[in-house]
């Protein structure tokens, strides 16, 4: 299982985490699950805000 972070995006576009999926379309203030590296990519050129780190305890 990979650990993902939930973020705020703060602009409008189409983005993509992994080079193995499907870009996606994020519009501005839509929250979105991606990984921990593309949220502090993002988050560096001020494309999104972070929110959380999911809970994945199951029980």
């Amino acid at each position: 299982m990979n650990l993902q972070v939930v973020i705020e995006f703060t602009e409008s576009g189409v983005y993509k985490d992994r080079c193995w999926e499907s870009s996606f379309k994020a519009s501005k203030g839509q929250l979105h699950r991606v990984s921990p590296q593309y949220a502090a990519q993002l988050i560096k050129h001020s494309k999104a805000i972070f929110r959380a780190i999911p809970d994945t305890h199951t029980e």
